[in-house]
C-alpha cells in the first residue's frame, strides 16, 4: 500500500509542479478562453492546473495548446515523466 500511495504522491508532485510551469509559462501557450474573457489570475491557474492532469492522466485533451517550441518541450517532458513513473511502477509491483 506505501507504494502505491507513493506513486499518487509523485503524480500528484507532478501534475501541481508543471501546472505552475505552464502558469509561469503561459505567453508560450494558446488558450482562447483566457484571452477573451481576461480571467484572474486563479481562474488561469486552475485552467493549467486542469491542462497539467489532462498531460498527467494521458488524456492529452485541452483548450491549451503550445505555440512554441518551448511549451512543446514542456509537455514532452511531463509526458516522458509521466510514462516513466508508469513503467517504474510496473516494473516495482510485478517484483
Amino acid at each position: 500500500m506505501k507504494k502505491v500511495l507513493k506513486t499518487l504522491a509523485i503524480h500528484l508532485f507532478c501534475i501541481v509542479f508543471f501546472a505552475f510551469f505552464y502558469y509561469y509559462f503561459s505567453t508560450h501557450f494558446n488558450n482562447n478562453k483566457l484571452k477573451h474573457n481576461n480571467d484572474s489570475k486563479l481562474e488561469s491557474l486552475i485552467d493549467f492546473l486542469l491542462f497539467s492532469t489532462t498531460i498527467q492522466a494521458g488524456v492529452g485533451i485541452s483548450d491549451i495548446l503550445p505555440i512554441s517550441i518551448y511549451g512543446k518541450l514542456l509537455m514532452i517532458l511531463q509526458q516522458l515523466i509521466m510514462i516513466s513513473i508508469s513503467v517504474i511502477m510496473i516494473y516495482v509491483f510485478t517484483r
